[in-house]
């Protein structure tokens, strides 16, 4: 009994750990620009947010502001696969596996954020969209802060597995309805380029997370 007692203190620290990482970024990202974090979370004002904010120096993607946001993107995917992993075959039990997935995950989106901006670059309709680029990398963090919100109580209240799938299924459903809205707005001035709809998608959304699952959560986890 006390040999588990030891068990779930040492798995809570380690959690613990990852939320108080995430709220320093998120303070960080307060103290780094507080109007810009302010408008951000106003999930409703999203268009406002972006009216107000982007520009070219905001859309240096390796600003500070930035890449916190990304960190905090990064963060909430592998909590929810560590949260989602508790209710079925146990994916990540050691921290060591949780920072493993974090750092691949890291990698994995950088090199495919690279990838996308050397194909785009040659597309003449997406070149022109870095507005929708800007509103799809805000929709990630507005979702990835709504997500480590619930993934922090689901961790300490434990929700049943209903409540936890239907939950996130809905976020993920509301997710999927704005990326969709973005990916119709790039190719609406010219629906000639709808091929590249399709390449973009398979190539460039789908099937490099096929091969994360197969090359880092299976064979590794």
């Amino acid at each position: 009994m006390g040999e588990l007692i030891l068990k779930n203190n040492i798995h809570q620290d380690w959690v613990s750990l990852i939320f108080f990482i995430n709220l320093l970024f998120v303070s960080l990202m307060f103290y780094q620009d507080p109007l810009r974090l302010k408008g951000l979370i106003k999930f409703y004002a999203t268009d406002f947010y972006l009216s107000k904010f982007i520009s070219e120096k905001k859309l240096n993607y390796l600003s500070l502001f930035n890449l916190l946001s990304f960190f905090i993107v990064v963060s909430a995917v592998c909590l929810y696969v560590f949260s989602f992993s508790n209710f079925f075959n146990k994916l990540i039990k050691f921290s060591f596996d949780y920072y493993y997935l974090m750092i691949t995950l890291f990698v994995f989106l950088s090199l495919r954020f690279l990838l996308i901006q050397s194909i785009t670059n040659h597309i003449k309709s997406i070149k022109k969209s870095k507005l929708l680029y800007f509103k799809s990398f805000t929709h990630h963090v507005q979702f990835s802060i709504i997500l480590l919100i619930f993934l922090f109580f689901n961790t300490y209240h434990s929700f049943t597995e209903q409540i936890f799938l239907t939950i996130s299924g809905f976020i993920g459903v509301c997710w999927f309805y704005y990326q969709i809205k973005i990916f119709i707005s790039l190719f609406r001035p010219n629906p000639k380029e709808f091929l590249y709809i399709i390449l973009y998608l398979c190539t460039l959304k789908i099937i490099p997370w096929y091969w994360f699952y197969v090359f880092i959560i299976d064979q590794k986890l």
